[in-house]
């Protein structure tokens, strides 16, 4: 599967459960009715659960669409703005269109930087746009009301920011690649899903459920930055501690280490060195005996096998191994536009270097009352002497 093609899964995957919460919502409509009371109150507690959680972890994006969200739910119920014309709806569907637009192409920045003031900026002048586009399509004598069926004004002027937006949103969601992106696209639907169908479901029931995406989505990113490695996407060491303790007492640990990295990166450089750590992650990935691999730290990986003997589990590092010594690793090196046609003629030819890694593994067993740590300590030692006897080898 190609990188485009799983990024593609952060537009399908989110789309998907939006139209199932909706569709379920409605199904099971006599569950939900009888606690609408409480329903309506809801948003006014989780919004500004999500604006916090969101907040604390530097999601700007998501607390600042959180408070815009609260807002407008406060103008329907008539606190904030009540009585105001009615083709109002019309500028905020506009202009909250666009303001997902922003922020599907904005980043995360504190909150109290000139970042900020630059977003506020481009909501205003996201408002702007949408009151000036509505008045221009009063002016042409576009349909103005979103009540009549999409079939017949879907394609009037007064959809076009509304397609941009949406274009832009999916296109970046597939580009990141990323969870909060992905809240993006449901929060897109989900508004077009309000004014498209008005009358579909009640609007406390559907932020509702937005805001408690909002909150799964801001826990989720917060546990990937606590125990993933950002560099080879990796379990970290972290994860790995927190993992230790539920394990029973019968596993075996093998500490993996990259021969020579030190000299590879001083050779190579560190952006090359950064792909090496990235292709062995892949390689380790693939361990066979069910092992979970963790990455400990700078070159060296932890894999640990539960309910595993030794004697079960050295085949499948020797395998690893092995491949790993024998995968070519192909080294490109990038042109001079300024050379001259002989330069790049020798440069053409020489213009890409294979080189080969190896790894070296010890590996040790839990035994009685050692704790993981000692457990870990005993495949450190046996690491060092496999490097010790000429590594690219597996010690116990």
């Amino acid at each position: 599967m190609s990188a485009l093609t799983r990024s593609f899964r952060y537009i399908f995957i989110p789309v998907l459960l939006t139209f199932i919460g909706i569709a379920a919502a409605q199904h099971f409509k006599e569950v939900w009715h009888v606690w609408l009371p409480s329903i309506i109150e809801l948003p006014y507690y989780l919004f500004p659960v999500a604006i916090i959680l969101s907040l604390q972890f530097n999601h700007t994006r998501i607390s600042i669409l959180a408070a815009l969200l609260l807002t407008y739910y406060a103008y329907e119920q008539g606190l904030i703005l009540d009585g105001l014309a009615v083709n109002i709806r019309n500028q905020i569907f506009l202009s909250g269109s666009l303001i997902i637009g922003l922020f599907s192409i904005s980043r995360d920045r504190a909150l109290f930087s000139f970042h900020t003031i630059k977003t506020v900026g481009g909501i205003v002048l996201c408002v702007a746009i949408g009151a000036t586009w509505q008045m221009l399509t009063l002016t042409i004598g576009s349909p103005t009301s979103l009540d009549v069926p999409p079939a017949i004004n879907l394609l009037t002027p007064l959809y076009i920011p509304i397609g941009i937006s949406s274009i832009i949103v999916c296109i970046y969601a597939v580009w990141r690649a990323s969870l909060i992106d992905s809240v993006l696209v449901v929060t897109l639907f989900t508004w077009l899903f309000i004014y498209y169908v008005p009358n579909g479901l009640p609007l406390p029931l559907l932020l509702c459920l937005l805001a408690t995406a909002y909150i799964c989505v801001v826990i989720a990113e917060s546990y990937h930055l606590a125990y993933r490695d950002d560099l080879t996407g990796l379990s970290s060491r972290r994860a790995l501690n927190t993992m230790a303790l539920s394990l029973n007492s019968h596993y075996s640990v093998a500490m993996v280490d990259i021969d020579h990295f030190k000299n590879f990166n001083d050779t190579y450089g560190h952006d090359v060195g950064d792909q090496v750590l990235q292709l062995i992650a892949s390689k380790l990935t693939k361990v066979k005996g069910n092992g979970k691999v963790y990455r400990y730290g700078g070159e060296e990986f932890t894999i640990v096998f539960p309910n595993k003997d030794v004697e079960m589990i050295l085949p499948y590092l020797d395998d690893l191994r092995c491949k790993i010594r024998d995968y070519d690793i192909v080294l490109r090196n990038e042109l001079r536009k300024n050379s001259n046609k002989s330069d790049r003629k020798i440069n053409e030819e020489n213009r890409s270097t294979t080189v080969n890694v190896t790894i070296s593994i010890g590996v040790a067993e839990h035994h009685g009352q050692l704790t993981f740590a000692q457990t870990l300590k005993l495949a450190d030692k046996a690491l060092y002497i496999a490097k010790k006897n000429g590594r690219n080898r597996v010690f116990v």
